[in-house]
């Protein structure tokens, strides 16, 4: 597993890598707290499963996070750095509401019966109480990572466009197709991402366990996983034959995700769900970023045999490295105009 090396490296990721602990031992505390509050009857309402899909998103999304944060380090990619830090931003937001809704269920809940006339959970616990200042914690926790992982970024985004500078050798040309290549791998990173989380969410809220919808919409995530490998390994190969069925791939998630979004503007059943409005935000945002990876995925297929392979290759990065190291570049501090003025 790759470690990061420089000081920002170690600050970017080991910001990330504490959110991810923290939340995710918040969201246990969370999550346990509402197994203990609920009764066995509360499987009756949707809200039963609502609220720990919606506290699993969370620790999903730190996680993931912290993945791509060592893979943008690891491969020097600057834009996959900046979309972590707009990600954890919007993680940030949606933490924040999550309070109001909180609130919202511990006030409602308790007044709720099933068909026995029974509570749905222990009338004599204050939910809210006990779980509210975890729950306020969460975008503490999220604003702060946020606060200190920008201006790494930034810091970051410096060294890494000197490295990049000198492993294309100043062409413009090659310059072009290794943003394209960059900005597919982010897009599809990014993807994989909103895709699973549309999936779970449909798939354990809306279809709930029907088959056979249930079975081959969870198929998707394996399958899309799967693409996303094989799409990072042929593009940087450069395997035109490889990339057709990735490209078609893309293509047949744009039309599913259509057709989801379809059903939930539709009037029939599944159109009537809970967390619709969530469901419906990650379906599009799904939806845009494929329709952008399929175009990029056309762009960097009819860039193949240009060069960019050459760059790509791991000895090139070390070439790199070694020649920093002997001509005497070991102060990152300068920016990359001023190294180029220097020479």
């Amino acid at each position: 597993m790759y470690r990061p090396t420089s000081r920002h490296e170690w600050l970017f990721c080991g910001a990330l890598l504490a959110q991810a602990i923290i939340i995710l031992a918040l969201e246990l505390f969370i999550i346990s707290e509402w197994q203990m509050w609920v009764h066995s009857n509360i499987t009756q309402v949707t809200i039963s499963y609502v609220v720990p899909i919606n506290l699993a998103i969370f620790v999903f999304t730190c996680v993931y996070e912290l993945i791509l944060a060592i893979d943008a380090v690891h491969h020097k990619n600057n834009l996959l750095l900046f979309a972590v830090c707009v990600s954890n931003v919007c993680i940030l937001a949606f933490s924040a509401m999550q309070p109001t809704a909180m609130i919202e269920i511990s006030r409602r809940l308790p007044n709720e019966r099933d068909a026995e006339r029974q509570p749905l959970v222990d009338i004599d616990v204050d939910f809210w109480k006990r779980v509210g200042p975890a729950q306020i914690a969460c975008p503490i926790v999220f604003g702060i990572c946020s606060f200190i992982i920008w201006p790494c970024a930034y810091r970051l985004h410096k060294e890494y466009a000197w490295a990049i500078y000198r492993s294309i050798h100043g062409d413009l040309s090659i310059k072009t197709r290794f943003l394209a290549y960059e900005i597919y791998l982010v897009l599809i990173k990014l993807d994989f991402y909103f895709i699973t989380v549309f999936v779970i969410q449909y798939d354990l809220i809306d279809v709930h366990f029907e088959g056979p919808e249930f079975a081959l919409t969870l198929a998707l995530l394996p399958a899309s996983f799967l693409m996303m490998v094989l799409a990072v390994w042929f593009v940087r190969k450069e395997w035109k034959i490889a990339m057709i069925p990735v490209i078609i791939c893309h293509a047949a998630i744009i039309a599913y995700l259509i057709s989801r979004i379809v059903v939930l503007y539709d009037d029939g059943r599944r159109a009537n769900t809970a967390d619709k409005d969530m469901m419906l935000l990650f379906a599009f945002a799904a939806l845009i970023l494929m329709a952008f990876t399929l175009i990029c995925a056309v762009i960097c297929v009819f860039n193949f045999n240009h060069g960019l392979r050459e760059v790509l290759d791991e000895k090139s990065y070390k070439r790199d490295t070694h020649f920093e190291a002997l001509s005497g570049w070991t102060d990152r501090s300068y920016s990359p105009e001023h190294r180029l003025s220097l020479e």
